[in-house]
């Protein structure tokens, strides 16, 4: 935990396992369920297909049915940026500043907020899918491959 510390927040565990996610898809050569995906990152199979949904609505990952199927990459790693990613998985998460009791100030902090997320999407898009594989190992145990 000290190293996290020391380097930054790994931010949302969502974003976290959606990134850790497509890593892993660029790196196989075979379809990935989300159960192996799910055993390989440490989380839940229900969780990850549901980032893998958003995913795929916006055509980064696709979904292949049937006994034999699961996940592959849509895209070139390079192709795909950090920013691509986010945008995929927060659509229509934004609060409706008329949610909150009115103090006259909604209509600044929200500008504010706007222009915050506007530069952290900015960076965002500086990063690829390609930048963050150079920095992990495939991590697919080969008892992974080609199971079905």
């Amino acid at each position: 935990m000290q190293l996290f510390t020391q380097i930054g927040d790994l931010g949302p565990s969502w974003f976290h396992i959606a990134l850790r996610t497509l890593v892993l898809l660029s790196h196989s050569e075979s379809l990935l369920k989300s159960k192996i995906i799910a055993d390989i990152l440490g989380t839940d199979p229900t969780f990850v297909r549901k980032i893998l949904k958003r995913l795929e609505k916006d055509e980064i990952v696709k979904a292949h049915g049937g006994r034999y199927g699961g996940y592959s990459i849509s895209k070139k790693p390079e192709d795909i940026t950090v920013g691509d990613v986010y945008r995929s998985l927060t659509k229509g998460g934004s609060v409706n500043i008329f949610s909150v009791k009115q103090t006259g100030t909604e209509a600044f902090i929200s500008m504010i907020i706007t222009k915050a997320e506007n530069k952290f999407k900015s960076i965002l898009d500086e990063y690829t899918i390609s930048d963050i594989k150079k920095y992990i190992s495939p991590a697919i145990p080969s008892s992974y491959i080609d199971s079905k």
